[in-house]
């Protein structure tokens, strides 16, 4: 059968998130080709995706199948299945790879219950995508790993020192839900418009029918952050030329060993102080800044861009700060300083 490069790529690129680094369940590094769609499965996500006119039934090893077609010059190419032999040829080269007739990836077992496709909220991939920023990447933090998806129709996370929570404006078509950050991470660049509720699983689907399957956290609840975005402060507004001096520290806020960049800022003696540290250099500015307030906090550079946007102003609380926009609400606890 002749097979379109480009949309078997394609469709490869997609499920790729799926793929297990390690064969720790069978098949897991390998893609499946089930009823006319690629599935790849790793435990913690399953990727599926169409693949026009492409009738295999069966397992294939992920690397060189993966390899080969990226490296086929023709738009088409000629794909024959022989016994446990899938042959593929293009002009003078031919490759073969063993095709596993058994699919033994647990996709019946784990996702085969599901029920009705549902619309998501308009604001839901956006407003997931930008609270995630606070979450925690301590492997041992237990539920500070997931962002917590509210059926009432907010999204949040948190760090244990900042939470970020945003409104969808409405409820949610599903039950409230705990889903890893990591997960959320690969489910978000599907851009999916659609969800149905699986038994310890929530799946997600895009326009281009990928469906993206996700395996939720059940070991905890979220804490109420009812309290935390309630709070009422001495109103603060930060200085316009924050954001100008913002843009020069973000040069400097990315350390190698870390997973996240960081900007420090202190307010002391009516100045206002942004500093930033990468492994090969540093940065530090201060600006005139009539405050009588003496605090400091930590913050991921582009959040508070994204942030200085929106607002400038703040609220103040003897330990804690508060940014707030039209439907989402940083908190985020302030560090003790030396007055």
């Amino acid at each position: 059968m002749l097979i379109n490069k480009k949309q078997l790529q394609d469709a490869l690129e997609i499920v790729k998130p799926g793929l297990a680094s390690k064969e720790l369940i069978e098949q897991s590094t390998s893609f499946a080709f089930i009823k006319g769609r690629v599935v790849t499965y790793n435990d913690e996500i399953s990727v599926s995706h169409p693949v026009p006119g492409l009738e295999i039934e069966g397992a294939i090893e992920a690397e060189n199948l993966y390899k080969f077609i990226k490296k086929i010059k023709k738009d088409e190419f000629d794909l024959t299945i022989t016994g446990n032999e899938v042959l593929l040829t293009s002009g003078r080269s031919k490759a073969g790879l063993i095709l596993q007739s058994e699919i033994k990836l647990p996709l019946q077992s784990d996702l085969s219950q599901k029920g009705k496709w549902k619309s998501l909220p308009a604001k839901f991939v956006d407003s997931l995508n930008f609270s995630m920023i606070a979450f925690t990447r301590g492997i041992s933090r237990g539920v500070l790993i997931c962002a917590h998806v509210n059926k009432e129709g907010f999204v949040e996370s948190s760090d244990g020192y900042r939470l970020i929570h945003c409104e969808l404006g409405e409820p949610m078509p599903t039950e409230t839900f705990l889903i890893p950050v990591s997960s959320a991470t690969e489910m978000i660049r599907l851009h999916p418009t659609q969800i149905a509720e699986g038994k310890g699983w929530m799946h997600f689907k895009n326009e281009e029918d990928t469906i993206i399957s996700c395996r939720l956290f059940s070991e905890d609840d979220f804490p109420n952050s009812k309290a935390l975005i309630a709070i009422k402060g001495t109103r603060l507004v930060l200085p316009e030329i924050t954001s100008e001096v913002l843009e020069r520290a973000m040069v400097f806020s990315k350390r190698d060993h870390l997973l996240e960049e960081s900007v420090d800022l202190t307010i002391k003696d009516n100045r206002l102080k942004v500093e930033s540290k990468s492994d090969t250099g540093w940065f530090v500015e201060e600006i005139n800044f009539k405050c009588q307030h003496t605090l400091a906090f930590s913050i991921t550079p582009y959040l508070l861009a994204n942030i200085l946007q929106q607002t400038k102003e703040c609220e103040l609380t003897e330990d804690k700060i508060k940014f707030q926009g039209e439907d989402w609400i940083y908190v985020s606890r302030l560090r003790n300083i030396k007055k």
